[in-house]
């Protein structure tokens, strides 16, 4: 049986779940927009891969902190308005840590496994979306667990 500290703990990750799950929403929505219209003319596939994943963790971080800071971690105390800005450069600081490792996984199982396949439905090639979900199930652990412990912390927690 679950004891109170447990029962918040996986409630938490529940709701960081949901907020990661809008968060892949946005990044595959940004990166689609870039890889097939804003960059199509990119005949370096490479470049147009890490680009366009790169503009989806961008909005998506943004995206994902503001749910999470409100929601997900919001029964914590934060402070005032200037820690918003605090809280925002750390949590953009570990995202891009799980971003790293979003787009090394994301670039490698693209080289060394998605395309190999022949994927294509309707004329829409799946295998540049199926190595990003690859890579943004890698970063979602890491992030969660930075998270929690760093960028949503209570305020005297880290005093």
């Amino acid at each position: 049986m679950l004891n109170r500290l447990d029962r918040a703990l996986v409630a938490r990750l529940v709701k960081f779940g949901v907020v990661g799950l809008s968060g892949v929403v946005v990044n595959v929505v940004v990166f689609d927009l870039f890889y097939r219209l804003l960059l199509a003319g990119v005949a370096d596939i490479d470049i147009r891969l890490v680009s366009s994943n790169l503009a989806g963790i961008i909005v998506s971080i943004l995206t994902n902190f503001m749910l999470n800071d409100r929601w997900t971690w919001g029964d914590r105390s934060k402070g005032g308005p200037a820690d918003w800005f605090a809280r925002l450069a750390k949590y953009y600081l570990l995202a891009s840590v799980a971003a790293v490792v979003q787009l090394g996984v994301t670039w490698a199982s693209f080289r060394l496994f998605w395309m190999h396949f022949d994927l294509v439905i309707v004329q829409y090639d799946l295998s540049p979306t199926l190595s990003l979900f690859t890579g943004i199930g890698c970063g979602m652990f890491i992030n969660f667990l930075a998270s929690h412990l760093w960028a949503f912390r209570d305020v005297e927690d880290s005093e």
